[in-house]
Formats: structure tokens, sequence, C-alpha cells
């Protein structure tokens, strides 16, 4: 039988102490290219490097990262994804002549009603453009959700934590159920592209029956449609057509979008609020008024509430789906896919911050923001009044680029503004004008730097904190 294990008989030879051995940890110590524990004994690196070899100061704070976990590829693709503002100018301000020509009169009608949500008449337009972003970005915000932060962090009873935790998932489904009901549309209307001649029809009358334009939170009537018509004819479809590629793909985030748009529903986030209502350390911090904060969470928690900004989202999630398809030509399809990838990377589970995207034009000037914030940021004491950070990047036609980097605390800012090499020349007369824009607004600035811009900051450099996630256990499966 052969030794498949190679198991052979030890070296009884003790003279010759000169033969290393090549698994022995002390004679490894210094082998850069061990990436084990070289010495069970003794708390080491694990590859027993210096920790300063072979790093340049720049790489030195992000040399570390293990690019095989998940938070590893989620800061990979945040470093690659920076240059999401200038593929976005390119793609409104520089290629929108060129996708008109495409062909395509649905990509032309979405261009011309995005560039429409976009012009900007007076700052107060930009002002209310910029709010209805943080609205849908910060959805949990307000002095509502504020008092039960306090509560659940004080330790609550079970029932309570339970209670509220229900709640805040079906009202996060109840304000996205117009986008929902969106989706499952525009799913349908794939789905019937996908099967078969045959059975195309007979869905279309299924998809028909549907409530298209049913108001927010209004869910029974399609739901009883979905769960009782139109997915049990999908599964059907499937079992009998033995299609599991696309069709049943497809039908998977149809039920995906299904459950939340039910969950969604206005009856059933009553229901959940009184069960949260009833507990007495609500009552205690919310008093009488729990009923008058859920009128006002109904109100601003759905999107027609705040219609300009959800036209100019649906429309630019429109034009990217269209032509990452292709419908705006071939050749602009890795244009949009960059642009949807760097969207994505920035609404991770991993990011920590609020990221928002502002394009608008006003004076002629055609202007692209992007923005990331930290509402909560990291201060040196606890006794501090709350830090708020902001990290802008804009670009302005004729001009150039900018960054500017702000800290807001106790109503006193301290900034630094880095600004295109042919306006630091005029470094005074910015610092006095953006003197005149924080007084106006009630700000004192107790610092301001106006400095040259030479490179693209990264955001995991303006916001190391985003990088101490790496010190926990993380591992992609």
């Amino acid at each position: 039988m052969p030794n498949i294990l190679q198991v052979g008989t030890p070296n009884l030879n003790t003279e010759n102490r000169n033969i290393l051995n090549p698994q022995d940890p002390r004679q490894n110590a210094t082998n850069p290219a061990i990436n084990n524990p070289v010495d069970p004994t003794r708390v080491v690196r694990a590859d027993g490097r210096d920790a300063g070899q072979d790093k340049s100061t720049q790489d030195a704070l992000f040399s570390e990262v293990n690019y095989e976990s998940n938070y590893g590829a989620f800061i990979k693709g945040l470093g690659e994804g920076q240059g999401l503002g200038s593929a976005i100018e390119r793609l409104l301000y520089s290629d929108m002549s060129a996708l008109r020509q495409a062909g395509d009169t649905e990509v032309g009608a979405l261009i011309d009603k995005l560039l429409m949500t976009m012009r900007m008449d007076s700052p107060q337009d930009i002002m209310d453009f910029l709010q209805g972003q943080r609205e849908l970005q910060a959805r949990f915000s307000g002095m509502f959700f504020d008092k039960l932060r306090s509560a659940l962090a004080q330790n609550p009873s079970e029932s309570l934590r339970d209670a509220a935790l229900a709640f805040l998932k079906s009202y996060n489904d109840y304000s996205s159920g117009a986008h929902l009901l969106q989706q499952l549309h525009s799913l349908t209307d794939d789905i019937e592209q996908l099967l078969l001649r045959s059975y195309r029809e007979s869905f279309r009358e299924l998809a028909d029956a549907m409530n298209w334009g049913a108001a927010n939170g209004d869910t029974m009537q399609n739901t009883n449609h979905l769960n009782s018509r139109l997915i049990p004819f999908l599964a059907s479809y499937i079992s009998r057509t033995h299609d599991y590629g696309a069709v049943r793909e497809a039908t998977m985030h149809l039920i995906f979008h299904a459950v939340r748009y039910q969950n969604g529903d206005i009856g059933r986030l009553m229901k959940l609020f009184g069960n949260m209502v009833s507990d007495r350390d609500f009552v205690r911090l919310f008093g009488e008024d729990g009923q008058m904060a859920l009128r006002q969470l109904l109100e601003d928690g759905s999107r027609e509430a705040r219609q300009p900004m959800a036209d100019f989202a649906d429309g630019l999630s429109g034009l990217l789906l269209k032509g990452a398809n292709g419908q705006a030509g071939l050749e602009n399809v890795q244009q949009f896919y960059t642009i949807m990838n760097g969207m994505l990377i920035n609404e991770s589970v991993f990011m920590p911050l609020l990221h928002f995207i502002i394009p608008f034009q006003y004076e002629d000037k055609n202007v692209v923001s992007e923005m990331w914030v930290d509402p909560d940021s990291q201060k040196d004491s606890e006794d501090e009044a709350r830090k708020l950070k902001v990290f802008l990047k804009f670009d302005i036609q004729s001009l150039g680029k900018f960054e500017l980097v702000m800290t807001l605390q106790n109503h006193e800012t301290k900034m630094q503004l880095f600004v295109p090499p042919s306006l630091l020349k005029k470094e005074k007369d910015i610092q006095a004008d953006v003197a005149d824009i924080l007084k106006k607004n009630k700000i004192r600035f107790g610092q301001l730097m106006v400095r040259e811009r030479v490179r693209d900051r990264r955001v995991d450099e303006v916001f190391p904190e985003i990088r101490q996630k790496e010190r926990t256990i993380n591992v992609r499966i």
C-alpha cells in the first residue's frame, strides 16, 4: 500500500546540529513569507515583520485592509468610487445631447424631465432641494425618533423594545410604499417580456388588475391580488416550464417587494403603534402627544409630501436603469454602471455617513455637488455639545473643483476650503464672503483656512472613523 500520508521515521542523528528545521518557529521569526503566528509563546505580529516596513507616509493609514472581507471590499469600493461626482457631471452636462441623439424617445423624455427638476431660480430653491435630499436620507429623524432612541437606550422593558422595533420596520416600509409599488409595476413589465408568448396575455390581465395608483398605505387590495392570483400564476409557470433562470429570479424580487409593500399597510402600522403606546415607558416619555406624533409621522413618511425631490430621485434612477440596459447607447453602458456602483457603495450598510448628490443649474452655471455628513461626529469629551462634520465636493462650471471640510459645534464652525489655483490669490475676499454668509445664518467661525486644491481627498481620509470597523472580525462567505 503506498504511503499516501508520507509518514516516515524520525531522524535519529542527533549529532548534526546545523540542519535547520523549516517548521521551527524560531528559524522563521524574520521570514516575511510566513503569514501565521510565528511563536505561540509570545504576542507578536502575525507575519513577523516590522509595522513600518515598506510603507509610504500616504499609505501608512490605509495599508492594513483585508480586501477579502466584506468590509475591506467596501473600503476598496469607496476609494474606487470617489469619482462619482465627475461621472455624474459628464452624464448630465456633457453627454446629454449625445444621449438625446441615441434615438430612444423614452430616454429623451426622461432626460428632459430630469433637467426640469434641476433648474433652480433662487437660493431658496437650492435649499429646498437639499432639504428634500436630507428628508429622504434621514428618514428616522425628528423629535419623535430622538425620544424613541432615548427610550431604547435606557434599557427598556422587552415588550417596549420589541414593539418599537416592529413599528420601525413597518414605518420604514410604509414610507417607501409608493416606491415599492412602482418597483412592483416595473417588475411585472419585465417578467411579461421573459415569459413564453403563450403565457403573456394571461399574465398581462393579472398585472392590469393591480391598482397601480393606490394611495400610500392602502395595500390590502393589491396584497390580496398578489398573494392569491399573480404570485401563484408565476409559481405554476416556473413549475410547468422548469424556467429556473431569469423568470424565477425576477419572481423572487417581486415577492421580496410584495412582502415589504404588505408590511407597510396603514392598518398594520396603526396597530403596532397602539402596542407601543400602551407601554408605560412610552407614556412616560411622550405623555399624551403620542397620537399627534403619529399623525405627523404619517404626513412626513409619505413620499407624496416630497414630490419635487421624489421626481428628481425617480428621474435619475429611471435614467440610470435605461442607460445600464443599453437604451442610451451601448457605448455608454459602462458609464451608467460606474455611477450606479458609486451610488450603491455610498448607500452601503457599512457607510455611517449621510450621502447627498446635489446637481443643479443656477444663473446659467452647471453645478454638481457631493456631500457626506456625520450628524454625530466624535467629540473630545462626553460633556461637549453635539458635533457635526461635513465634507463637501462641488464643481462649478468655468471655475473648477472645490472641497470643503467643516465642523459645527455650539453655533461655531471650523472650516478648511480648498479652491482651484486660479482663486488662491483671492483668499481674503473668499474669507470675507464666507464670514458674511455664516454671520447671516448666526454661525461664528473659529477658524477659516483657504488652501489650494491639489488632489481629491478620500472620504475615509476626512472621516477616519470609517476604518474603525477593521478591528472587528469580518469574513466573506
